[in-house]
Order: C-alpha cells, then structure tokens, then sequence
C-alpha cells in the first residue's frame, strides 16, 4: 500500500499480514476528493489508526498536524515506522473512546474507521461531538460497514455519503454550539 497523492505519494506503508483491515486506495481517493483542499493547513486526528494511511495521506496533502489514536501494540509498531520521519505527526496508543478527552478540541478534520459491527461508529461520533473534538465547521470522516450507518443527531450535519462495497463513508459536518450551522 502506497501514499495515493501529495508530497508523499508513493511512499510505502506497512502493515501486519493479519488483524487490519487497511483502507483501501480507491476509498483513500474519494475521502480526499470529498475533502478537497480542507486538508491544507489542517489539525488532523485519525482515531483507530492502524497503520495511519488515512492521516498519512492528510499530511502528504498538507494537513500540519495529525495525531494518530491506535490501542494495539503490534499494530502501533507498524504505524510508528509508518509516521517515521514525518513532520506534524504523532501517535498516541489507547483506546480511542479513553484517549479522547484527553485530545483536546478544534480539529478541523477526524478520521475515523472503526473495527467494523462493533458498535463503535455512533458511541465515537457521539464523544467526538461532547468533548468538541471537531472545531464547528469542521468534518468528522466516518468510515464504516454499510450495516453501521451513524446518526448525527443536533450535532453533526450529514453533508455526504459514500458506499465502496461494504464500506461507506460518512462526511459529517459539525455545527457550532447552538447547532445551527457552519
């Protein structure tokens, strides 16, 4: 797997032959383009990192600070050779829904992709969404098993969605405190 665009396009990622299930070029591709150009000067966080191709791609796009949340140690030995050399980057291990508050607030961009049908996807976007995770105005990118699909609730805006086979990707929006938008 491979950095798909950006100052680091083509760098190689690597990843454990079990246990991932890393984010697939195309869907890296359509996340970014959904994005566009949000990612330039952005505060990133990628939550259940793995092995980090998702914030990995921000920073090559020209996000200036990404964190990086994974709990599993063999996994964090992948992703730390993954960010290794790579300005603004930095991995926290924990469990995501535990290291959360302690994150602070004001991203202007969350990745989040979950282990997929563990019940995660909404208890994440609902945390994300009390302790001000992502600054208002900011996007929440959920990736997520078509099963699983997130409901914003008065927080979030759903500006859109995407399906790549089982995987569909969620773009939420959050709105300011009194929930009336951008």
């Amino acid at each position: 797997m491979r950095v798909c665009a950006g100052r680091y396009k083509g760098r190689t990622l690597v990843y454990p032959r079990t246990g991932l299930r890393p984010t697939k070029d195309i869907t890296r591709q359509a996340i970014f383009n959904m994005l566009g150009s949000l990612s330039c000067g952005a505060r990133v966080c990628d939550l259940f990192a793995g092995g980090g191709a998702l914030g990995i791609e921000a920073l090559s796009r020209g996000a200036v600070e990404a964190i990086f949340v994974e709990k599993s140690p063999a996994v964090l030995r992948f992703l730390r050779m993954n960010v290794r050399g790579l300005a603004g980057a930095r991995v926290l291990r924990g469990d995501v829904l535990a290291v959360m508050p302690r994150l602070g607030s004001g991203f202007d961009i969350v990745l989040a992709d979950p282990p997929y049908l563990n019940g995660l996807v909404q208890a994440t976007l609902d945390k994300a969404a009390d302790h001000g995770l992502v600054r208002p105005g900011g996007v929440f990118v959920l990736e997520h098993h078509r099963q699983e699909r997130p409901v914003p609730g008065a927080a979030w805006e759903l500006v859109r969605q995407g399906r790549y086979g089982e995987t569909w990707v969620s773009l939420l929006r959050r709105q300011d405190v009194e929930g009336k938008g951008k």
